[in-house]
């Protein structure tokens, strides 16, 4: 057991680093030739790979968004449980300290 949970973890890891890098090359390589000019769009290999390199950015970028927005709003109710009193709300003469010799 301890095996398998150390796995998922390395696992895991290994998928945020490639994720991390891909966004990164994705983006520089765009940034690199963001000024390419080719006469013959439908067979230049520059502009297939600046498409796919655009589509990696938005299909993560979307992703990480409802990622975020997810874990925001567990962390948020996640907060408002552990903060939580219980009060009781039976009140009786002596909880409001009502003197009772007349």
């Amino acid at each position: 057991m301890k095996y398998s949970i150390s796995l998922k973890r390395i696992l895991s890891f290994v998928a945020i680093i490639a994720t991390v890098l891909l966004i990164q090359f994705s983006s520089a390589f765009m940034a690199e030739h963001a000024y390419h000019h080719c006469d013959d769009q439908a067979h230049c290999p520059i502009c297939s790979v600046i498409n796919q390199c655009d589509n990696n950015i938005r299909t993560i970028g979307a992703g990480l968004l409802l990622l975020a927005c997810i874990v925001i709003v567990f962390s948020d109710i996640l907060a408002e449980i552990n903060d939580y009193n219980y009060q009781s709300v039976q009140t009786t003469l002596v909880s409001q300290k009502v003197r009772l010799d007349s």
